[in-house]
């Protein structure tokens, strides 16, 4: 069952409104009592929640920088086993129940009956759900077999605390807390109200926040931000509740007052930042032969994890074309960007590895420089090896640096 939700207590105030009053000085308690005639702020114990964040995927791919735990929780006490750091686990659908894979040790192979359960504990890296979203997640994601298809679906598992976290970004402009921190508070404790209120009508044991459809745009770990996280941590258990029960607080959006979500550029100091480390292999001529070689490639479908001619993903299709030259390079992107020599973007040459990343420093993207301000890359999965221009629109906002691999 998904939560329906009841009707939401739409607010007196409009969310540029909470802007004002709090620009004018105005604190939450008394921005709340004006906002919701009858309501006041609460602390209220967290609670934990699931969030559809996926469904219908032919497969799921799971990573994490710190090490996971994987269970099947279609079995009461099953083993809980640990899962490598960087080792990407997939999750597809068998007959009988779900087949669970380590990629990068194809020899680790289980079925479980399901649903597979995936555990980040406190980690703050979450895990990333490379296929379908390449997106992180706080928390527990839990993979199960979708209805009658031959697909799968993912929950995130996570408490309430955790699930704000990556919605109130969305909500609020995060950089309203640098001039009126007390206007994300107050989303805040009305963020808490809706997923308290949300947890408290369903049944615990099978219902879960569908934010795939209808629901409020939940972005997970990669979704967060400085400011709302402040805002969040500064107003600990704060609850927007009416006759002593949270209820779903939300503030309308009116004429202009519109901002549609944005990822903050990427940052480069990662990138930068490494000490450059000469490449085994490195030679005269071999960037020339390997831009030569990435570019037959053109039109190869992307295939995740692949670093073969069949298909590529985007660390794997310079992984393989620098390999043909003798160079050794590390396998996956966030490895890759911390070896050869660090590029000025202005100084840029064919054969340069560009890299992409989110406002934390996660490195989600990468490709290869071919001049002219383009680059090659094997962009997702449904795409195909291609150029694409790197000075404007989502790639400019995400650009973190570049390496150069041989002279």
């Amino acid at each position: 069952m998904v939560l329906a939700g009841a009707s939401p207590a739409w607010a007196t105030l409009t969310r540029n409104d909470v802007l004002a009053m709090a620009k004018a000085g105005k604190e939450p308690r008394a921005i709340v009592a004006e906002a919701f005639p009858g309501g006041t702020i609460a602390q209220v114990a967290p609670k934990r929640i699931r969030v559809l964040i996926a469904d219908l995927a032919p497969q799921v791919v799971m990573v994490g920088q710190t090490p996971l735990r994987l269970s099947d929780g279609g079995k009461r006490g099953g083993k809980k086993m640990g899962i490598v750091p960087g080792h990407r686990i997939s999750v597809t659908r068998v007959k009988k129940g779900l087949r669970v894979v380590d990629l990068d040790n194809p020899a680790n192979v289980h079925v479980m009956k399901g649903p597979v359960r995936v555990d980040s504990g406190a980690a703050p890296t979450g895990i990333l759900l490379a296929e379908p979203l390449d997106r992180r997640f706080r928390g527990t994601l839990r993979v199960f077999a979708d209805g009658k298809s031959r697909r799968v679906g993912v929950v995130n598992e996570l408490s309430t605390e955790d699930y704000i976290r990556g919605v109130l970004p969305g909500d609020m402009p995060p950089e309203w807390g640098d001039k009126a921190p007390n206007a994300l508070v107050t989303g805040a404790v009305a963020a808490r109200a809706s997923a308290l209120a949300t947890v408290a009508k369903g049944d615990r044991s099978k219902s879960v926040y569908d934010t795939t459809s209808d629901g409020p745009l939940y972005l997970g770990l990669d979704g967060e931000r400085a400011q709302t996280n402040a805002a969040i941590d500064g107003s600990p258990r704060w609850t927007v509740v009416m006759a002593k029960q949270p209820f779903e607080a939300s503030f309308p959006v009116v004429g202009g007052d519109i901002t549609i979500f944005k990822p903050d550029p990427g940052k480069p100091d990662q990138v930068a930042n490494a000490p450059t480390r000469a490449v085994r292999g490195a030679r005269a001529g071999a960037t020339a032969a390997a831009v030569a070689l990435a570019m037959t490639f053109q039109g190869t479908p992307y295939v995740w994890g692949g670093a073969r001619p069949g298909g590529f993903d985007c660390s794997g299709l310079l992984y393989y074309v620098f390999g043909k030259q003798g160079l050794s390079l590390p396998r996956v992107a966030e490895d890759q960007a911390k070896v050869g020599t660090y590029v000025p973007q202005s100084q840029l040459q064919p054969g340069d590895a560009v890299f992409f990343a989110d406002s934390s420093g996660y490195i989600h993207h990468m490709g290869m420089y071919v001049g002219g301000g383009k680059m090659l890359h094997a962009p997702q999965t449904g795409d195909v090896v291609k150029i694409v221009d790197i000075t404007t629109g989502y790639y400019a906002s995400q650009y973190a640096g570049a390496r150069r691999y041989s002279g």
